[in-house]
């Protein structure tokens, strides 16, 4: 790949969304634009921005990477991911639009009463997110080592102008840099996959084209316990997750939150057939990976010239900063808005998120030094912990007008000790909903015994 080329366009892009952030930032007077930019998005800057949470680090990379691995399975993040997508839509969305709050773990304090459930809440939204965030470093550290180029400062500085930007805007410069790189993903990947379909159109979209596909990978099929977890934890997080829910929040109307989200749905299940059939191209083709590498970039060079391939890398390193910006901003949301930091001595609440993002953002990426270098794995195991704990009482918030603290109480606890005791249960049983579906019994029967 002509390296020179990549570094003047990937500099002005980033330089690009630099300035977006000054731009967004000339309109921030409190921490609801910052957070929630008014409260004044409309339908197409939410959808852009839903799509745009999840183009990234696990989409396009790790859809890509798990499609090299097991052919056709490598769709059931995606599919997980688009299935919660619908069930936002069919109304779960427009709900939390009209909750009022900032951030789902504000929900134990306005409707359980509990102040210490709502930072506790908040702590495991952290923890979640921090992973997915790890995931989307250590796939932009992937893609430059699949351009075979060891290059730690240009690693670097690329998260230092993510952080930058996102850090200056808050979430309405996430909004208007989303809506420009999703145009710019879908309109490099979907040419390329266009191209490649026309030059051999025959196999890919047929029933017999796709089973002989998939027998080449039969001696990687997973296992029953992984193939649950992998299709049910993005459906389930969905529903509870901070970064999602603060885009519904920040929706000028509920039908707004509820639209938004099933366009989002149709258009990432579309687009998911990209990296599958790419990666899956990789491995079928026989190409040579480098250890730690994505198996984007081989197929990418044996599809493309150099100016497309500089392109596609560039989209590439779009989807991935798309998704981490948003990240970047929710988990700052939460340790804002959710425990109290008048410790910290600064008094401007802007300014202090602020400060929070630029803290988050470089502890993540130093974190990326010290984690498994593979991205839907990480990014699984980060939101088994809230899905575990947090989604019974949640969902309960959303739709009870009457709820209960002891029930959210013994739901949360009996959701994080069944996480904690399956972690040395060593089965290939399904393990992973056990901890929500005793979380339910927990919760039930405290509602139903409890008169608090």
């Amino acid at each position: 790949m002509n390296i020179s080329l990549f570094l003047i366009i990937s500099s002005v892009l980033t330089i690009f969304y630099f300035f977006v952030g000054l731009y967004a930032s000339k309109n921030i007077k409190s921490t609801s634009d910052y957070f929630l930019a008014g409260r004044n998005l409309g339908l197409g800057s939410i959808a852009f921005t839903l799509i745009a949470t999840q183009l990234g680090g696990g989409m396009l990379l790790g859809t890509a990477q798990e499609a090299y691995q097991s052919g056709i399975y490598g769709i059931l993040y995606t599919l997980g991911m688009v299935i919660g997508f619908f069930i936002l839509a069919a109304g779960v969305a427009a709900k939390m639009q009209t909750l009022g709050v900032s951030t789902t773990a504000e929900l134990f304090e306005t409707k359980y009463k509990s102040a210490s459930l709502k930072r506790f809440a908040s702590l495991l939204s952290v923890i979640t997110m921090s992973g997915i965030l790890l995931a989307q470093v250590v796939g932009s550290k992937a893609l430059i080592i699949g351009l075979g180029v060891q290059n730690e400062p240009l690693f670097i500085g690329l998260w230092i102008f993510i952080i930058a930007y996102t850090m200056i805007g808050g979430l309405y410069a996430v909004v208007l840099t989303d809506i420009f790189q999703v145009l710019i993903i879908l309109a490099v990947f979907l040419a390329i996959f266009g191209y490649s379909i026309w030059l051999e159109p025959s196999s890919f979209f047929t029933w017999n084209g796709l089973t002989a596909m998939q027998s080449q990978f039969a001696q990687t099929k997973m296992g029953l316990s992984e193939f649950v977890a992998t299709l049910s934890m993005p459906i389930l997080f969905s529903l509870i997750e901070q970064d999602l829910a603060q885009r519904f929040f920040a929706a000028r109307t509920k039908t707004i939150a509820g639209l938004s989200a099933l366009i989002a749905g149709i258009c990432l299940i579309l687009f998911s057939l990209v990296p599958i059939y790419l990666g899956a191209k990789a491995k079928l083709l026989g190409l040579p990976l480098i250890p730690g590498a994505s198996p984007l970039m081989p197929v990418l060079e044996l599809l493309t010239n150099e100016l497309v391939l500089v392109l596609a890398v560039c989209a590439i390193i779009a989807a991935i900063t798309s998704t981490a910006d948003s990240l970047l901003c929710a988990i700052s949301s939460n340790i804002a808005l959710d425990f109290d930091l008048s410790w910290t001595g600064v008094k401007d609440p802007v300014k202090r998120s602020q400060v929070i993002t630029l803290f988050i953002g470089t502890a993540a990426l130093l974190g990326s030094y010290f984690v498994p270098q593979q991205i839907i794995p990480i990014m699984i195991e980060s939101y088994a912990i809230s899905v575990s704990c947090l989604l019974v009482p949640l969902l309960f918030a959303y739709f009870k007008k009457e709820v209960k603290k002891s029930a959210a109480i013994g739901a949360v606890a009996a959701g994080l000790v069944t996480f904690v005791a399956i972690q040395f249960w060593n089965t290939e049983l399904p393990k992973s909903l056990l901890p929500v579906a005793l979380s339910l019994v927990a919760y039930l029967i405290c509602d139903r015994n409890s008169g608090n």
